[in-house]
């Protein structure tokens, strides 16, 4: 699996993003006020058709969230025309990360902004050399670190997404081990679940010692379960059908669609050598909040000022006459 990871901070303009309110014509400020409804009445009303939320998303109460409408989120961390809205969201989020033991790679934990995200990077490791990344297709924007030759494979890259807030909502490593430090599969499997097992996870497949891949998920009331990977029939960040792992940035492949029951996915990977399938030579870490992506507050002001400039331009244009 590939891992590709973006980078902000204050000092780095923000990059506008490819998705926004008005592209979807949607009314997000109605919609987080009064949530979705179920349905969304077949996408009747047009500008409320795909909001964000569904439900209030001002705390995390810890409370079972279960009977809410399942939905899909897209890639550009709204949900899809019409589908059940998000669950959790930016603002939610927050409460809900602050009731769990957050995972994090390399010291850095979803959640974080990047100006505090940025200390930790730089000092695990020197060598990083930071390059803010933008990709205008999807909208996403962060940073990576690389370390390494220039012009080369990395050794070790680590990546960040941020949100119009800053906040990160991904964060992803990728290992190239040299072949006189492979480590043993082993000692990769039990480090990876010593790190981010928790005492209350529900463990639903773990049978394969030899197989070198493993998944974590959270569900919106904070409950982790632990596999060889995604896909586990109740799984909350199951994937709907048809998704794809769409290649973002180098070494960093984002699926191009989650569940809004997704809170949190942990995905590691490692690669054998070919002579020894007991020597790991290199290996990649992804952890992300599909409910993240967008930071609510920045898309209630954008979809408040195209509203007004809508406005605005209709009332300019109500005493033109057609010349017949």
């Amino acid at each position: 699996m590939k891992i590709a990871i973006p980078l902000f901070c204050t000092s780095l303009a923000l990059l506008s993003g490819s998705a926004t309110a008005e592209s979807y014509s949607f009314n997000l400020k109605q919609i987080i006020k009064n949530g979705v409804k179920e349905g969304q009445q077949n996408g009747a009303k047009s500008e409320q058709g795909a909001g964000i939320a569904n439900g209030s998303p001002s705390g995390y109460s810890g409370t079972p969230a279960t009977a809410r409408q399942e939905g899909i989120v897209t890639m550009e961390g709204l949900p899809r025309q019409g589908s059940a809205g998000l669950i959790l969201d930016s603002n939610s989020m927050v409460k809900y990360l602050a009731s769990i033991r957050k995972p994090d790679v390399g010291g850095v934990s979803l959640g974080m902004n990047i100006n505090e995200a940025l200390p930790i990077v730089k000092k695990l490791n020197a060598g990083y050399r930071i390059e803010q990344f933008y990709s205008p297709q999807y909208g996403y924007k962060g940073v990576i670190a690389k370390a390494g030759p220039a012009n080369r494979t990395p050794s070790d890259q680590l990546t960040l997404y941020v949100n119009e807030a800053g906040t990160v909502w991904l964060v992803a490593r990728h290992i190239e081990l040299p072949d006189n430090q492979s480590i043993l599969l082993d000692t990769f499997r039990n480090t990876l679940l010593e790190k981010y097992d928790t005492p209350n996870m529900i463990t639903v497949e773990r049978a394969r010692p030899t197989y070198p891949h493993y998944a974590w998920s959270y569900d919106v009331n904070g409950q982790q379960y632990g596999s060889h990977s995604s896909g586990f029939k109740g799984d909350p960040c199951i994937f709907a059908q048809s998704t794809i792992w769409a290649p973002v940035s180098p070494y960093v492949d984002v699926p191009n669609s989650h569940r809004n029951t997704c809170a949190i996915a942990l995905v590691a990977s490692a690669y054998t050598q070919s002579n020894n399938q007991q020597l790991i030579n290199q290996y990649n870490i992804i952890l992300y909040s599909p409910l993240m992506i967008r930071d609510v507050n920045a898309m209630n002001a954008r979809q408040a000022e195209f509203q007004k400039q809508k406005h605005e331009a209709e009332e300019k244009a109500r005493s033109n006459k057609p010349q017949l």
